[in-house]
């Protein structure tokens, strides 16, 4: 069967988000006349539908978002269609909103960020100035996913302090390093590419638990170009 095109899988996708609306508002949909109308559209199967549905679904996962019941996320999706699946859902909107959301779990705004880095390079984001704190367990602040995919990119594997490759890859093949801000959220730092830098985790404690954390900030601020005192 002819590879999918990016008009099929957006059909797709579109198809998929329509199960997913009328779940989130209780309409019964009976899944296997929405994979029998994309069949007779696009001359698949069926089950060849529920499967690309089922994709959808792991894509939606690793992204931190969330899947219609009952379609089983099924991982053997490439690369490409992945990368255009999380394309169309970005530009839509999909599924509860951008990547770009702010937010305080830690693993969404990585699985957000890392979703924005698969998508393709990302223009220069505006960030936020003052960041809104968040009450839980402890107080946290909302962090923009584009900031941290932009940081990252911009690293380009490399820890920004002491210029070592991250220590290790993690799953999807992206170097592991941290997003810190320079002058920290809690001391009214701004969530913006001017105030925020990736390092390795050595390098991240340091800057945190150091002696010499406050001098190791007036420095790095005259290493990175783009980065400006606050």
């Amino acid at each position: 069967m002819a590879t999918w095109s990016e008009d099929e899988i957006e059909a797709a996708v579109d198809a998929y988000h329509s199960l997913f609306e009328s779940q989130v508002s209780g309409a019964q949909v009976v899944k296997k006349r929405v994979y029998d109308a994309m069949a007779l559209r696009y001359g698949r199967s069926a089950k060849a539908y529920e499967f690309r549905f089922q994709n959808i679904s792991h894509v939606l996962d690793t992204m931190g978002l969330p899947w219609v019941s009952g379609l089983v996320p099924a991982a053997n999706v490439g690369p490409s269609a992945t990368t255009a699946i999380k394309a169309v859902i970005e530009r839509k909107g999909y599924f509860g909103g951008s990547l770009g959301q702010a937010t305080s779990d830690q693993v969404l705004l990585s699985r957000r960020a890392a979703a924005l880095m698969s998508i393709g390079p990302q223009s220069v984001p505006a960030g936020v100035l003052k960041p809104t704190r968040v009450a839980g367990e402890a107080m946290q602040f909302l962090r923009s996913p584009q900031v941290v995919a932009w940081v990252l990119e911009a690293a380009a594997g490399d820890c920004e302090w002491c210029s070592l490759p991250a220590p290790f890859i993690i799953a999807g093949g992206m170097p592991y390093l941290e997003v810190h801000h320079v002058r920290w959220l809690s001391q009214g730092g701004s969530d913006t590419v001017t105030n925020a830098v990736a390092l390795c985790p050595n390098c991240h404690r340091r800057f945190h638990h150091g002696v010499n954390a406050d001098s190791l900030a007036k420095h790095i601020i005259a290493q990175v170009p783009r980065l400006r005192a606050e």
